[in-house]
């Protein structure tokens, strides 16, 4: 089997038993991209030279790294991930130019694991919105249909991932931005609970939402990759939960049809295989309100002075508006909330339950589309509303997880799940997933000679601007 095809587990076996080295990952994983990269796009700033120096040393001296726990796998950086010497523009052509001096904490954390660092992986501007394109780095595509969108905001990275050309990549998320495309793209998308993973200080003490976390095409690379961000061990034992909780809709968002077929079906295949499943709805009363100032305020303070950059894409712009705009009394309020939202989740949730419920309310939409404007016939004023079914899972501040469940109508996109847990459970999570994966199967892999027989130039384009 080709090497880019195994897993990250199945890769590092046989990197360790020496009966691969690392160069001949990275070349295979070279191979894949250069077939795929011309449809897809999911990666930027590629520098196989670069990787490939690492690579050799690491095949030619045994004493480099010898006990690294990520030795010879081949990874790339979200381009919101400050890498110190390579070109991180965010997606934006205000940073078209932008090279940092001083790399983000796990740039170093994951080089110390022994990875083979390759490129940037495409995100959309500053990471606003859950479809991967910009003016500096283009549209990336989804590997399933490439007439369909990647997801986002860590849509290169879930791209790259399904079709092999990585062995792991990091992402980050606010709104969903890992598990989102987890669920478009076919992989395993992480949110790691709160302030548990290392990373710069927030510009704000009111501001903790966002997170990086592990992405992966399968339950047992994520938790290996998570294990290496938090410094725990990569051991794992599937087990299902004391109780499965399932919210079809949360209540009251409205979720596509194909959604809701593969959340039933996969609630079906869990009661079935003993797991005890309830129906309930979370707690979510003020979640999106909560949510929508503290996302505004961070891009305020991220990005303010961009706000009459006309180069800068127009839903940030909004974003940028609403936060400057926030009263005092208005913050505090969210701030609240936000601590209210996760008493309520530590009610709702016992420390062995889960919660399943969708990952994305639809399944992946046409790339010339910006944002999803109306799901089950209810129009959708805002360009985050049609992702809530993963925003009002950021705000209490737990880990959620987006693994493969099931495919669309006529079998050709990949459709997610979501699994959430009480917070600070993270590992348990891992065991919970790796039990459902058990019983849903591993995702396979898209259709990359198709791919690669593809007419960049045949294709829709993205959003105009």
């Amino acid at each position: 089997m080709d090497p880019a095809d195994l897993t990250a587990l199945e890769q590092r076996r046989l990197l360790e038993g020496r009966r691969l080295s690392a160069r001949e990952l990275l070349d295979a994983c070279r191979r894949r991209a250069e077939a795929t990269e011309p449809v897809v796009n999911a990666l930027v700033e590629v520098d196989w030279e670069r990787g490939a120096s690492v690579a050799d040393r690491l095949d030619a001296e045994p004493g480099f790294l010898p006990d690294a726990p990520l030795r010879g796998l081949v990874i790339a950086h979200k381009n919101l991930l400050d890498t110190a010497g390579v070109r991180t523009t965010y997606g934006s052509p205000a940073f078209a130019g932008h090279v940092p001096t001083v790399s983000h904490p796990l740039v170093g954390l994951l080089a110390g694991a022994g990875t083979v660092f390759v490129g940037k992986t495409n995100t959309p501007e500053f990471g606003a919105g859950s479809h991967t394109f910009n003016p500096v780095h283009g549209l990336t595509r989804n590997p399933w249909d490439p007439t369909r969108s990647a997801g986002g905001s860590s849509g290169g990275a879930a791209a790259a991932l399904a079709c092999g050309s990585l062995s792991l990549a990091d992402g980050s998320d606010l709104g969903g931005s890992l598990r989102n495309p987890a669920s478009f793209c076919g992989i395993v998308g992480f949110r790691p609970s709160k302030g548990t993973i290392p990373g710069f200080p927030p510009l704000d003490g009111r501001l903790g939402m966002g997170i990086e976390g592990p992405m992966a095409r399968t339950v047992a690379d994520a938790a290996l990759f998570h294990a290496v961000m938090v410094g725990h061990s990569t051991m794992l034992d599937a087990r299902p939960p004391a109780r499965l909780l399932v919210s079809v809709d949360h209540g009251d968002l409205p979720v596509d049809a194909a959604v809701r077929r593969v959340v039933a079906e996969a609630a079906a295949a869990f009661a079935a295989a003993g797991w005890r499943v309830e129906e309930s709805d979370p707690p979510f009363d003020g979640v999106d309100a909560c949510f929508e100032v503290l996302r505004s305020l961070g891009y305020a303070l991220k990005v303010g002075a961009l706000i009459d950059n006309v180069s800068v894409k127009a839903t940030i712009r909004q974003e940028v508006s609403d936060g400057l705009a926030l009263a005092d009394g208005a913050i505090a309020h969210a701030v609240a909330q936000e601590h209210r939202l996760g008493s309520a989740w530590d009610g709702f949730l016992g420390p062995d339950d889960v919660l399943m419920t969708p990952t994305s309310q639809v399944a992946p939409f046409p790339v010339g589309e910006e944002w999803v404007r109306e799901v089950e016939g209810r129009p959708l004023g805002r360009y985050t509303d049609w992702m809530r079914s993963c925003s009002r899972l950021t705000v209490p501040g737990g880990p959620s997880i987006s693994i493969p469940a099931g495919w669309s109508d006529d079998g050709s996109l990949p459709i997610g799940i979501q699994l959430s847990g009480a917070r600070n459970s993270d590992r348990r999570l891992f065991e919970v997933a790796a039990a459902a994966e058990e019983i849903l199967g591993v995702g396979r892999r898209p259709p990359v000679e198709a791919l690669s027989a593809l007419d960049p130039a045949s294709l829709p384009p993205g959003p105009g601007r």
